[in-house]
C-alpha cells in the first residue's frame, strides 16, 4: 500500500476501530513495530464507547507487547499532564521529536531543563520495556486538552536517522486526528431536560442560589435542589456549575 492510501484510509474512517487498523498498518509500513495514542478532551465525549476511563473525557489505543501497555491508563490522572513529558510536549506546542532510549532526541531541550530531565526518565524507562527508538507526534484541535502519538522500535537509533520520517509521521497523524474529530461530532441525540430543570439550571448558570432561585420561580427551595439534581443526572454531570456548563455547551440553555 503507497503512503497516500494510507492517508486515505484513516481519513475515510467511518469507526474508531477503521481508525485503529488504519494506524496499525501505517505503523508497519513506516518502519515500526508499535505505536500507542492518548488524548485527553476539554469536555466529556457524546460519542458512547469512546471513553476507556470513566469520565468520558479520556481515550486511548495502543498495541505494545509488554507492560509499557500499562502506562497509558494512568495518563488519566490530573498529575500525568504535570509529570508525562509527552503530555507537557502537547500543552506546550513543542515539534514532533525523534527519540531514543538513551535519552537522545532530534531537538535541543536545555532551554527547558525539567523537561529534558523527564523525558530522559521516561526514555530510559521505555528502552527497558524494549522500546529503544521512535517518534512522538504532539497533535491538537479544538475541544481537546492534549494528545500525542508514538511510533515505537525495537532498534537503537539515532535520532537524526529517523528525521525523514518525522515528516510523513507527522501528516498522518494529523489526518487521523481530524478523523477522530469527525467522528466525536457525530452527535448522538441530545439529553431531555424539562422547562422547569431548564429553568432552574439558567437561573443558577447565572450565579443565582437555590433560596433565590426558590424566590424567584415560587417554588420551594428542595424543589429547586432536585431539579438540578434530575439535570445533573440527565447531563451525567455532578454539582450544579458542571451541569450549568454542559447545558451551555449543548446549547440547551441560553445566558
Amino acid at each position: 500500500m503507497q503512503y497516500w492510501e494510507h492517508i486515505e484510509r484513516v481519513f475515510r474512517a467511518r469507526s474508531l476501530d477503521d481508525v485503529k487498523s488504519a494506524t496499525s498498518a501505517y505503523t508497519k509500513a513506516l518502519g515500526f513495530q508499535h505505536h500507542g495514542y492518548a488524548m485527553k478532551l476539554q469536555e466529556p465525549s457524546l460519542l458512547p464507547g469512546l471513553a476507556a476511563v470513566p469520565g468520558n473525557d479520556f481515550f486511548y489505543f495502543e498495541d505494545f507487547a509488554s507492560d509499557w501497555s500499562k502506562t497509558y491508563p494512568a495518563l488519566a490522572a490530573p498529575q500525568a499532564e504535570r509529570a508525562d513529558p509527552r503530555i507537557i510536549q502537547s500543552r506546550e506546542g513543542l515539534p514532533a521529536a525523534s527519540w531514543n532510549a538513551r535519552g537522545e532526541t532530534s531537538y535541543e531541550l536545555r532551554p527547558r531543563v525539567y523537561l529534558m530531565q523527564r523525558t530522559r526518565r521516561t526514555l530510559q524507562m521505555a528502552g527497558e520495556h524494549g522500546l529503544r527508538g521512535g517518534i512522538t507526534v504532539p497533535s491538537w484541535s479544538p475541544g481537546m486538552r492534549w494528545s500525542f502519538m508514538t511510533f515505537t522500535h525495537t532498534a537503537l537509533f539515532d535520532p537524526r536517522e529517523m528525521l525523514p520520517t518525522v515528516a510523513s509521521a507527522v501528516y498522518f497523524v494529523n489526518c487521523m486526528q481530524a478523523a477522530l474529530d469527525r467522528l466525536l461530532r457525530q452527535r448522538q441525540p441530545l439529553p431531555t431536560l424539562s422547562e422547569r430543570e431548564r429553568e432552574v439550571l439558567r437561573w443558577s448558570a447565572v450565579g443565582k442560589t437555590s433560596w433565590e432561585i426558590s424566590m424567584i420561580l415560587r417554588i420551594s427551595e428542595r424543589t429547586v435542589n432536585f431539579h438540578l439534581q434530575q439535570a445533573s443526572r440527565k447531563l451525567g454531570v455532578k454539582g450544579r456549575r458542571a451541569a450549568c456548563a454542559r447545558a451551555v455547551a449543548l446549547g440547551l440553555i441560553t445566558l
